[in-house]
């Protein structure tokens, strides 16, 4: 069974793909809520709602977040 990499007021960064590198965004965001989602071959994945500084949220799969140093 996985396991979820981050947990409830974790500190984590976005990832971002610009076609040539991935860059981390410099936002620092909060999770606030950890999601177990079933894939297509109905495995578990983990998605986290994610609290940013401007008060926006936004979900995410565990692979696009980072840990903020």
């Amino acid at each position: 069974m996985p396991s979820p990499k981050y947990k409830i007021n974790d500190q984590v960064n976005k990832k971002r793909n610009t076609g040539i590198s991935l860059k981390i965004e410099p936002k620092v965001g909060t999770i606030i809520k950890v999601k177990e989602k079933l894939d297509s071959r109905k495995r578990i994945c983990y998605y986290y709602e994610v609290k940013w500084p401007d008060k926006r949220r936004s979900e995410h799969a565990q692979h696009i977040l980072t840990p903020a140093p």
